[in-house]
């Protein structure tokens, strides 16, 4: 029977979300959380030290070395130690997965976790957290977004993140639910991510446009001149405008992300997008072009896609994006020489002459490619898997 519940509890796929809120405490509450948060990650980093020097990253051995300092040493409670003792742990498995080299340390400032023994939600939208002085009460400030999500029952309410940003607290919960499983797709809408359109689907239908792209170049202009001038009020408006920037891209991706998953959902279809990863280290550009290839969070984008996709029973395949830009959706003849500029595409075979949007080209090509092969890696759990791409069967399905 335990094995039984154990299968179905793996076989369960969780979509988790995080409410960030605003946290109001007194000053002696505001002295024990400086307290508790410079500790804390002293001992979180002590923790990755250690782990990295034994080569340790499971969580259960980790303890059988740091516990007793962690407690000693900085003086943390039994459950604020093995909070940092996991955040130490993640973060270095982390590290290796992505060939750091280094060892992860937290400055003084970084966040505190806290699990469900360490802080409880109260009555009056209160919460008590632990501190190295004892409990301490804030009052949460929650908006009508923060307040329809968080006291939504249908989801579980797990552990959270205290960060203190420019002077004031703010609490990050997370929520967990069981995701509903992906329906079966009747179709494919392919989606193909650029610099001028950041996204265009399979049916014609572009995501973003001449507007933001006016609001980026003259962020980038306006940064610019702040840094020319180099001055104390320049640099500092310099750190508020990438703020601003980090924002509205935030902001961007939410909306194109939304859109795309409650179009694929109500159509009935799966959600086809371009294997991207390492594709800065793959492709060279020009100079002149840098900046407009890395300036947006692509990364981003794609991890809005998955877990809104997750959330509504959306399924995800990624491809190989190999030639898709540069073949004929009509009759699949491949050339780079098709490609006009960036923004159109000509087929140059004497029989077809197909022209079309050169985003648009490229999206149904990458619908059709996940149409034809079978998904045979699952990404990102299950909301995202890759579909492998042959030129002969892509070239005989459009045929």
């Amino acid at each position: 029977m335990f094995s039984l519940w154990y299968t179905l509890l793996m076989i369960v796929t969780l979509s988790t979300r995080t409410i960030c809120c605003k946290l109001v405490v007194d000053l002696a509450a505001d002295a024990a959380l400086r307290q508790t948060q410079a500790a804390f990650n002293a001992a979180a980093s002590y923790c990755a030290r250690v782990a990295w020097e034994q080569g340790v990253t499971n969580k259960n051995k980790l303890h059988h070395l740091v516990y007793g300092e962690s407690r000693v040493t900085y003086g943390l409670g039994a459950q604020l130690a093995c909070c940092a003792r996991d955040k130490a742990a993640e973060a270095l498995r982390a590290a290796r997965s992505n060939g750091h080299t280094t060892c992860p340390t937290f400055a003084a400032d970084s966040s505190i976790r806290y699990d469900a023994r360490t802080y409880r939600l109260m009555s009056l939208d209160r919460v008590s957290l632990n501190t190295l002085s004892g409990r301490v009460i804030g009052q949460l400030v929650l908006g009508e977004f923060q307040r329809r999500y968080l006291y939504d029952t249908s989801w579980k309410i797990g552990g959270a993140e205290l960060a203190r940003r420019d002077g004031v607290w703010y609490l990050c919960i997370t929520q967990s639910k069981a995701a509903p499983g992906p329906t079966e797709p009747i179709g494919y809408l392919g989606v193909d991510l650029g610099i001028v359109n950041l996204a265009a689907d399979s049916d014609g239908q572009t995501y973003s446009g001449a507007d933001i792209q006016r609001v980026r170049e003259r962020r980038y202009q306006h940064r610019r001149r702040l840094q020319l001038a180099n001055t104390r009020r320049a640099r500092w408006r310099v750190r508020q405008a990438s703020k601003r920037e980090h924002r509205f891209q935030k902001d961007v991706n939410h909306r194109i992300s939304k859109a795309l998953v409650a179009k694929a959902r109500t159509e009935r279809k799966a959600l086809a997008l371009e294997d991207l990863k390492g594709i800065r280290e793959r492709v060279t550009v020009r100079r002149s072009q840098r900046r407009v290839r890395h300036s947006w969070a692509f990364g981003q984008l794609r991890t809005f896609i998955g877990y809104k996709a997750a959330q509504a029973g959306v399924r995800v395949v990624q491809i190989d994006p190999h030639n898709t830009s540069r073949r004929c959706a009509v009759c699949g003849f491949c050339d780079k020489r098709n490609r006009v500029d960036q923004a159109h595409f000509r087929c140059l075979n004497p029989e077809c002459g197909h022209t079309a949007a050169a985003d648009t080209n490229a999206a149904v090509n990458i619908a059709r490619v996940a149409a034809v092969n079978q998904p045979i890696v699952s990404l990102l759990g299950q909301s995202i898997e890759r579909a492998d791409t042959s030129r002969a069967v892509l070239t005989a399905a459009v045929c």
